[in-house]
């Protein structure tokens, strides 16, 4: 609430939810908030939504997510690790690979934690370091000197001119 002449100081809650849209995230928020204290949408109000975006998108980095969801026989707790440029990315990729391989929807999935597990290979080999990566798709990546080859190029015509639709040999697209 507001702060008024008979509260000058309420108790202000404040929440990181992750949705599409605004009437959503409001919708998340009253749901999570009467689990926390029991607090209806009547006996409070919203004082700002923002929408939070990443200073540098440029940077990859490895996410960890907590997460709690409901499936048809219980509910479960669970740790996954994304490889993504953005928190928000990583969060649409955990919706994703949870609706592919749990059939947990949307409105199933509670996060529980975000966080930025420290990639490197030194990060590896600290011994008794819980903050180093566990998914091996996430650990195939953290190679310093790891190679992607280039395996079909097609090369392009110089110009406009030279460019045709048929020609009379097959291009070379493999090259070693």
């Amino acid at each position: 609430r507001q702060p008024t002449e008979a509260n000058p100081h309420p108790q202000i809650f404040r929440m990181r939810v992750f949705a599409k849209n605004e009437v959503v995230a409001k919708s998340r928020f009253w749901y999570f908030l009467h689990q926390y204290s029991k607090m209806k949408k009547s006996t409070g109000e919203i004082l700002a939504v923002n929408e939070i975006r990443e200073r540098n998108r440029r940077i990859v980095n490895n996410y960890g997510i907590t997460l709690r969801y409901n499936s048809r026989s219980g509910t479960h707790n669970m740790y996954k690790e994304f490889r993504d440029v953005t928190l928000n990315d990583a969060v649409q990729t955990l919706y994703t690979d949870m609706a592919g391989r749990h059939r947990a929807r949307f409105s199933s999935i509670q996060l529980r934690d975000t966080k930025i597990v420290p990639a490197g290979v030194r990060a590896l080999k600290r011994s008794g370091d819980a903050e180093a990566c566990n998914n091996v798709n996430v650990k195939q990546f953290l190679n310093s000197k790891i190679k992607f080859p280039l395996a079909h190029r097609v090369p392009r015509a110089s110009s406009r001119s030279k460019r045709t639709v048929y020609k009379a040999t097959v291009p070379t697209t493999f090259f070693s």
